[in-house]
């Protein structure tokens, strides 16, 4: 749908506050964040954008001019805020377990922080038969490339067990997020999202725990990864 669409029946409103341009751009998209997580990928409008943002549909069109172009933005920016993460994160020289609880952590974090970007992360996931899907696999693939890095140097730091394979475990982590996502909107209690966080990290470095132990705990195994997640 592009402007011509909205020409007919135009109404009134007051003139919203004088902007610059790149000021009113990062405005909209904030505003196009909220409308796309609390609407959807299929079913937000420029029309509610505007009205979200308090100025004239036009003035949207004028920064997006069609709604392929406003999606593409929205796309880009839940795209670079959880890339932007994930390589500071992996940046670290701590241990590669630390690692991945420290992401795990940053992540969980985001979700409290910029619910949105996980909403819309979460819809744009599963948007199987829309045309933004390859997008999806790729910046899927980006993702699961930091991981398997720090997973492949835990594997020579003796931090991981080197049977397991890297790449199979990027994902799986990857896929955990999800419901760290879905627990964290669920408002599960702090130890219960401690708990599933460093079970899965667990199970991720293959490290079979001995019979006598079966609740040793990561932070036994890894001194360094004391730190609570909450």
């Amino acid at each position: 749908m592009n402007y011509s669409d909205y020409q007919s029946g135009k109404t009134t409103r007051p003139r919203a506050r004088r902007l610059l341009p790149a000021e009113r751009r990062a405005q909209l998209l904030s505003c196009a964040l909220r409308v796309f997580a609390r609407r959807g990928l299929g079913e937000a409008r420029h029309a509610e954008i505007a009205k979200d943002a308090g100025v004239s549909v036009p003035t949207v069109f004028v920064y997006f001019p069609t709604r392929g172009e406003l999606v593409n933005a929205v796309l880009d920016e839940v795209e670079r805020f959880f890339l932007v993460l994930a390589e500071r994160v992996h940046a670290s020289a701590l241990p590669a377990p630390r690692v991945l609880l420290e992401h795990s952590v940053a992540f969980a974090e985001s979700v409290d922080s910029h619910p949105d970007y996980a909403r819309v992360w979460l819809d744009w996931s599963t948007a199987i038969r829309d045309e933004v899907w390859p997008r999806y696999l790729d910046f899927q693939e980006r993702l699961v490339n930091i991981l398997e890095k720090t997973i492949r140097r835990g594997q020579d730091e003796g931090t991981f067990a080197t049977d397991v394979d890297a790449e199979d475990d990027a994902r799986f982590l990857l896929s955990a997020a999800h419901m760290l996502a879905q627990m964290k909107f669920m408002r599960r209690a702090p130890e219960k999202v401690d708990r599933f966080v460093r079970t899965v990290i667990r199970a991720a470095t293959g490290i079979p725990l001995s019979d006598n132990t079966p609740d040793t705990d990561l932070a036994q195994l890894y001194p360094e990864m004391s730190r609570p997640l909450s």
